[in-house]
């Protein structure tokens, strides 16, 4: 695998380019924050799942009824630049999915 490369990129269309749509990377944070870690960076969104603005991802989330605080830290990324940027926490699933039981 390329080391630039964002790994675990959403479905592929083709075997040229990996689907990068704003449900993906929806999907992707979700599986993040259930299989990893229930805390991810700005930085770590943008670096490692290819998600450039994970802001408005987060948002839509919350929107869905998933429940994720932003806590404001500063972190170095991968050219050493200190910045402060956002650290999603996750605290639950889907509150609307809760509702349709």
């Amino acid at each position: 695998m390329d080391k630039k490369s964002p790994d675990n990129l959403g479905q592929n269309r083709s075997s040229k380019r990996p689907y990068n749509n704003t449900a993906s990377q929806r999907a992707r944070i979700i599986r993040h924050f259930q299989e990893k870690s229930p805390r991810l960076s700005t930085i770590q969104a943008r670096e490692q799942y290819g998600i450039l603005h994970p802001g408005g991802r987060i948002m839509e989330l919350r929107n869905k009824g998933y429940q994720i605080d932003t806590h404001w830290i500063r972190e170095t990324d991968s050219n050493g630049v200190l910045h402060r940027i956002g650290l999603y926490v996750y605290h639950g699933g889907n509150k609307e999915a809760s509702h349709d039981k």
